[in-house]
């Protein structure tokens, strides 16, 4: 330490001080640096950050070299180090993983059966006979209308053909050694009794899960509707929940990069990638997330991948844009259909566009289920099919759903077909089946969501200490973080279970699916229309109306939540929407309309419609600057990705629709009806054009070869999460190397 200065008299200058010599010394301070005139450039470039220098790989010592010291490889020598970038994709029906230099990944059912201590009995389906009809009608009176269109003669007395032949159909037996395709069901007895948990075919094999009589086992589905399961598990395990949904997640993808791969060397049927466990802490893995994801569900994922499995480095992309950089294309609008959930988001140059995502509560699934009960209307041979109560009757749906299943009316008619049902600890039965309609009626229920019981979005009730549970995304030391929840990760695993859904952002598309039923006080935030006359009609006194006035007054906190959305600063145009729209979903849920699970029920054609209006900025799809080429340019690239992606003439059917809402929502057919926006008097409205997969590649695998793709780049060493600055980070760090976070 330095010696005191001279002592002054206490009310001396400050200049004086500051010229004088230390005590004892002649050594003089120096003076105040003036910051206007400083010329480092520390910390003044985004290359300085720690998000940059951590993506930079370690520097060796020029000592060490020279003294022949070698630290230890990071790969094996002549090895690619993009074969230890491992992607993973985690649907509803499936797990795909693979090696970035892999050209196709590995599929393995995204499904866990754990022994129970007691025996179940399984569950009904509940039957829908008695509405059946109802739900049939409107259907067949669209594809009625759809065969005049396309001058198709439909057949005399088809569907009472196709039923009475059904119902004479007697099953016919086929000896084992004729059953080519033996499934091989595995008898309890067969399974150690110290194996309590089973994963994927192995689970979906167990004698016991198909034969209807009661087990000790218990199926789990980890991810439904786009997002993790928790009101799955919190109906069985209560506060526990979420500690046995991540454990479940982690054992399956566990299994599917550890497991040997199958005797017949065809990746699309192995077993797993055969990588021995302790050597994960070698690889990187890249995760693909819905594009409307949730949060949480992300946070825990890194979690799981990061903290319990022990990955190098993460990177996570959302579907959407990974789907249009294995399609080859710059700008696209990308419809994921999946197993549970459809999702529909805008992509272009790289980004998607975040006012354009929407999710959509059915999928493959659903459509498996309408397909039986139209099966059932006409006679279903079959008479013993329960998809609730069998595995393997849900299996054969789905068999049926891809081979029968299309929207093409050229396949209406009366065709013959068979199928085999093959039940544990009975003989394989043989059953002719004759269809009509019932196809494209499954088809059409991708365009009529209606048809489908229990199809919105698990919304969990907040608790008392919602508000107390959801942490910061500031960094926290690791001991609190440990001290909270040491299995989960404290915090994140709290926000998890508080809400998995709730923060699932809503979207200026969702608020236009809402159409009219969406409230003036809510619409407001988002429309300028509707804007100016809310702010009017809340400065202005509210006139005296009788008791039965159709319309009264805004309510004040409703006005008073318009102006605070409108006054956001126009400091960046996403982040400004994305409070508009914010703000119209408080408005719409203070009157009892929930945007994001309303929204999740809009027909297919009528999202993709408003998906493709928000990218112009607006909800009615106002034609600006640049908006209507940006219009036209993503309504002529729509991608459909995704296992139901596969179904027959859906294409054909996107694009008439769509084109034909288009045409309806710029340059109405009635001339006495004025368009939705205004547009010029020879404006043409854009047409829909769906493209195929490249390369005849499936559709369901188009996503993941597009992030595999994306890991052979060298812009990637910036973009890694390392395990370092997640411990240190969190969240956080994802946050930082991510462009859609």
């Amino acid at each position: 330490m330095g010696r005191p200065k001279q002592e002054l008299p206490a009310n001396a200058p400050a200049d004086e001080t500051r010229d004088l010599p230390w005590a004892y010394t002649s050594f003089h301070p120096p003076p105040f640096v003036n910051a206007k005139n400083v010329s480092s450039s520390y910390l003044k470039t985004e290359a300085q950050t720690w998000a940059a220098r951590s993506g930079r790989p370690a520097k060796r010592a020029k000592r060490d070299e020279e003294e022949g010291a070698e630290s230890e490889p990071a790969e094996e020598e002549g090895e690619n180090p993009v074969a230890r970038r491992l992607v993973i994709h985690i649907g509803s029906d499936a797990v795909r993983v693979g090696r970035a230099t892999d050209l196709y990944p590995t599929v393995v059912p995204n499904v866990l059966a754990r022994r129970m201590t007691t025996e179940t009995p399984p569950r009904a389906s509940a039957s829908t006979t008695a509405s059946l009809e109802s739900l049939l009608e409107p259907l067949r009176a669209e594809l009625r209308m759809i065969m005049r269109q396309y001058k198709l003669r439909p057949v005399s007395n088809g569907w009472q053909s196709a039923n009475s032949y059904n119902a004479s159909v007697q099953p016919e037996r086929v000896e084992e050694h004729n059953d080519v395709y033996d499934v091989g069901f595995r008898a309890d007895a067969d399974v150690p009794p110290n194996t309590k948990v089973v994963v994927g075919d192995e689970a979906l094999r167990l004698a016991s899960l198909s034969s209807g009589a009661p087990t000790p086992w218990r199926l789990h589905r980890p991810w439904a509707r786009g997002m993790l399961n928790v009101q799955g598990y919190a109906d069985m395990y209560g506060a526990a929940c979420v500690e046995v949904l991540l454990n479940d997640v982690q054992h399956i993808l566990t299994h599917a990069l550890t497991a040997p791969p199958s005797g017949g060397g065809a990746s699309l049927t192995s077993a797993g990638l055969g990588i021995p466990a302790q050597e994960l802490s070698r690889y990187s893995v890249l995760s693909l997330v819905p594009d409307s994801f949730s949060r949480s569900d992300v946070r825990a994922l890194g979690h799981v991948l990061m903290r319990h499995m022990g990955f190098a480095a993460l990177h996570v992309q959302t579907e959407g844009l990974c789907a249009t950089f294995g399609a080859g294309l710059s700008a696209a609008c990308v419809v994921d259909l999946g197993a549970t959930s459809i999702g529909i988001a805008c992509v272009e140059e790289g980004l998607v566009l975040p006012e354009t995502r929407i999710t959509l509560s059915y999928g493959g699934r659903d459509m498996s289920a309408f397909f039986l009960e139209a099966l059932r209307g006409s006679s279903f041979p079959y008479h013993e099919c329960d998809l609730a109560k069998r595995v393997a009757d849900a299996q054969l749906l789905d068999q049926l759903k891809e081979r029968f299943a299309t929207l093409q009316p050229s396949q209406v008619g009366l065709n013959l077909f068979d199928f085999l049902v093959r039940l544990p600890g009975a003989a394989t039965q043989k059953y002719a089946l004759r269809l009509y309609d019932e196809p494209i009626l499954a088809g059409l229920m991708l365009f009529h969501p209606s048809v489908v019981p229990d199809k919105r979005l698990p919304r969990r009730a907040r608790t008392s200490a919602a508000t107390d549970a959801i942490a910061s995304d500031e960094p926290e030391p690791n001991a609190v973080l440990t001290a909270t929840n040491a299995s989960l990760g404290g915090d994140e695993a709290a926000e998890l279970s508080v809400h998995a859904a709730v923060d699932v952002t809503p979207t200026l598309a969702m608020l236009g699916c809402l159409g009219a039923r969406l409230p003036d006080a809510a619409a407001a935030h988002v429309d300028p229309a509707r804007a100016a006359p809310e702010s009017a009609a809340a400065a202005s006194p509210a006139p005296d109306v009788g008791e039965g006035s159709a319309r009264p007054s805004p309510a004040p906190e409703n006005a008073k939540s318009a102006k605070a959305a409108l006054a956001v600063p126009q400091t960046s145009a996403m982040a400004t929407q994305a409070a508009k729209c914010a703000a119209a979903a408080t408005a719409a849920a203070a009157q009892g309309l929930d945007v994001v699970s309303e929204a999740a029920c809009t027909p297919l054609d009528r999202a993709v419609l408003h998906s493709l209006l928000a990218s112009t900025g607006t909800r009615e799809g106002a034609l600006g600057t640049g908006s209507e080429e940006r219009l036209r340019r993503l309504a002529n690239n729509i991608v459909c990705i995704g296992g139901a992606a596969r179904i027959a003439g859906l294409n054909e059917a996107l694009e008439a629709r769509v084109s034909m809402l288009l045409a309806e929502h710029y340059t109405p057919s009635d001339s006495a009806r004025a368009p939705a926006v205004p547009v010029p008097a020879h404006f043409v409205a854009p047409q829909a054009v769906v493209i195929p997969p490249p390369r005849n590649l499936d559709p369901a695998s188009l996503a993941w070869k597009g992030l595999a793709v994306l890991a052979h780049l060298d812009t990637m060493q910036e973009l890694w999460v390392q395990a370092a600055d997640w411990d240190t980070f969190g969240y956080r760090a994802l946050k930082e190397k991510s462009l859609f976070l």
